[in-house]
């Protein structure tokens, strides 16, 4: 990832039932250590070769602030 453009992050959990849980990230707690890069999209993908990436959020779950 070498953009750098962050954008806020709310992550959604549900059980499935009644509990929910909102929680919040800003953009200025971001950081480069919460991104791992996922493995490059096979040749007969759509968008072979796209690499794209998955938050690693141990990094910054004392960070996140909960809003529900």
């Amino acid at each position: 990832m070498d953009s750098a453009i962050f954008f806020p992050l709310l992550l959604v959990l549900t059980d499935g039932k009644k509990q929910k849980a909102v929680y919040y990230l800003p953009t200025d707690l971001q950081n480069r250590e919460m991104f791992r890069e996922r493995k490059p999209l096979s040749p007969n993908a759509k968008r072979a070769g796209w690499q794209g990436f998955v938050y690693d959020l141990t990094k910054v779950k004392q960070l996140m602030a909960r809003l529900v």
